[in-house]
């Protein structure tokens, strides 16, 4: 009886590891190929766009249309730069975005490191009054910010626009800054004060590389943001020549016409290429920063 009993032991074991060998790796092709589908579901409109900015526009407005171009050209890309301010917006743009992504990370990097460390009444309370205010839609804002601007004579101007873009992504990169801060533990500045350094020097050399991830990942964030604004550089500024790229590549579009569907094109694939770039060239900081501090204090 027993020496029956082993063998079928036996099988049903190896043919129970068999089955959960089968489903990880059922598991394994289903969790990669809707990885796969999602890089695809991203990754499509943009191909769509830069296909489309090579197309000549009768290959456009054809009636067969077809994936790859049968007449790859750039005259759409010529063309933006020749008929349109799209530099100047663009410097613009770069100006408005560079400014604020350091204003919004310098005042954000200072209020949550005391919003972190330091314990008084109404700090909570603050912390959570700045995310209602980040919450509050833009639309919202435009009538009052228009009017202080009138009042301090920065309307249709770069200043004005900066700080109402600095006012407005500060909270969220308060709240944001803020959990790395509170994740940073107190002993290493405790050691380096110890050490002899200042509660600022402890700040800059020692709490401010460990939060150097989070105030990469708030950089990526506010700069994208602003980069891509519409509302109130559309509301805010009424000169051509001081425009930023979303509301001056409005001006292509209108109800019943558009300039070019291969420049417009052609200006949603410039719009986009400083984004990725900016984002590769510091995703290699936001890895080698984690850690860092620690080392260096």
């Amino acid at each position: 009886m027993s020496a029956q009993t082993v063998p079928s032991t036996h099988t049903s074991w190896r043919t129970s590891a068999t089955y959960y060998r089968i489903l990880k790796h059922l598991r394994s092709i289903l969790f990669y190929g809707l990885m796969i589908l999602a890089v695809v579901w991203a990754i499509a409109p943009l191909f769509w766009v830069f296909i489309s900015s090579i197309k000549p526009d009768a290959e456009t407005y054809s009636f067969e249309q077809t994936i790859f171009p049968r007449n790859p050209t750039l005259e759409n890309y010529v063309t933006l730069f020749r008929v349109t301010r799209f530099s100047q917006w663009m410097r613009n743009s770069a100006v408005l975005s560079t400014v604020t992504t350091i204003g919004v990370i310098g005042f954000s990097a200072m209020a949550a490191y005391a919003m972190s460390r330091f314990r008084y009444r109404g700090f909570e309370l603050f912390g959570k009054m700045t995310l209602i205010a980040y919450m509050m839609p833009p639309i919202v804002l435009v009538v009052p910010l228009f009017f202080i601007l009138y009042k301090m004579h920065l309307v249709n101007s770069m200043v004005g626009l900066t700080l109402v873009y600095v006012g407005t992504r500060l909270p969220v990169g308060l709240w944001m800054l803020r959990s790395y801060f509170q994740g940073i533990p107190i002993e290493l500045e405790e050691a380096a004060m110890v050490d002899g350094a200042t509660r600022f020097q402890a700040f800059y050399k020692v709490i401010l590389p460990q939060a150097l991830p989070g105030m990469i990942a708030t950089g990526i964030f506010v700069f994208s943001v602003t980069w891509q604004e519409y509302l109130f550089a559309s509301i805010l500024i009424f000169s051509a020549s001081k425009q930023t790229l979303s509301a001056g590549v409005a001006s292509f579009l209108s109800e019943d016409w558009i300039y070019s569907w291969g420049v417009l094109m052609a200006a949603g694939v410039m719009i986009s290429l400083p984004l990725v770039l900016f984002y590769i060239f510091l995703q290699r900081y936001l890895i080698a920063g984690w850690g860092g501090g620690g080392l260096k204090g």
